[in-house]
């Protein structure tokens, strides 16, 4: 069968499946100051992975401390942002050291009503069901299908199994809210890891599966690498298909230019629920197919009833 056209039928299908669990709708998320990414581990990571040496994290607020994330979230709730991603560097074992923040977090939901959203890396059940007990709001988690591509791009090992482990934990934690990103082309730009990694999300009822595409970042050895936007089309489509009650979001991170522009009208015929800050070519294509859309203040890993 021609590419195109197979294409074409999981587009179709995506979404006849998304209009008819979730009605014709679309939701475009915008973070900024509405909710800011905080990096718990300022610019530091153990790691130093192909596809982001540390950039990223550099671009965050820095809350080293307990006390520093209580008042750096506490300023930005007087500024009116809605809440907070809690992010970080990753340690040499995949995980971001978020449980020495628990009593901020804490503090934090007591003082305001930010909604806290955590991106831990891997996490045993004791480690879950402290942040659930901590009052987080909702996790997130990059799964990598492949110990192949953890060690080409992250230079460790994590196996399918660990990436398991740690959704199930959330799910035994009962935290409302779980979000797992597939990134699409991070093995070298090439669709490798992404459907064992959907296979890996089956193994819980996922609230939110948040599909995101490598990001050809200046200053990383993967700087030269660009991104098929038919490959994270496909996984958007299979997400969609294997998920047909979870959300399927299109997150931030998809590339630049004309290839994060393609994404958006492909991902918006998709019937995908939620976009991360939306090119122009996204709301054309959503008031050409006559779609509602609702535009929050918010991570895209948020569900629009956290939201209001």
């Amino acid at each position: 069968m021609n590419k195109k056209i197979e294409l074409q039928g999981l587009i179709d299908r995506s979404r006849e499946i998304s209009h008819k669990n979730f009605g014709q709708n679309i939701n475009f998320y915008y973070t900024s100051k509405y909710f800011p990414a905080i990096s718990v581990t300022g610019s530091y990571c153990a790691l130093n992975c192909k596809h982001c040496g540390r950039i990223l994290i550099e671009r965050l607020a820095p809350a080293t401390t307990p006390q520093e994330l209580v008042k750096t979230c506490l300023k930005f709730h007087e500024r009116g942002s809605v809440g907070a991603l809690l992010t970080g560097g990753c340690t040499k074992e995949g995980k971001v050291p978020i449980h020495h923040f628990l009593d901020a977090i804490r503090e934090i939901k007591e003082k305001t009503d930010l909604i806290l959203i955590a991106h831990t890396g891997i996490m045993d059940y004791g480690e879950a069901k402290s942040l659930k007990e901590a009052g987080i709001d909702g996790v997130s988690v990059d799964v990598v299908g492949s110990e192949e591509t953890t060690r080409e791009i992250y230079g460790i090992e994590l196996y399918p199994e660990d990436y398991e482990k740690t959704l199930k934990a959330f799910e035994k934690a009962k935290i409302r809210n779980i979000s797992p990103h597939v990134c699409v082309g991070l093995h070298n730009g090439k669709l490798y890891h992404e459907l064992s990694a959907l296979e890996i999300i089956s193994s819980i009822k996922p609230t939110n599966v948040v599909v995101i595409g490598l990001t050809n970042l200046v200053g990383t050895p993967m700087e030269g690498v660009k991104i098929n936007p038919m490959d994270l089309i496909k996984v958007l489509c299979l997400a969609r298909i294997k998920f047909p009650e979870s959300y399927i979001s299109l997150g931030c991170a998809r590339g630049k230019g004309e290839i994060r522009a393609e994404i958006d009208k492909l991902a918006v015929q998709t019937g995908v629920n939620n976009i991360a800050v939306p090119t122009p070519e996204a709301y054309r294509e959503a008031r050409r197919l006559n779609l509602k859309i609702k535009e929050f203040k918010a991570c895209c890993a948020l569900l629009p009833e956290q939201l209001g």
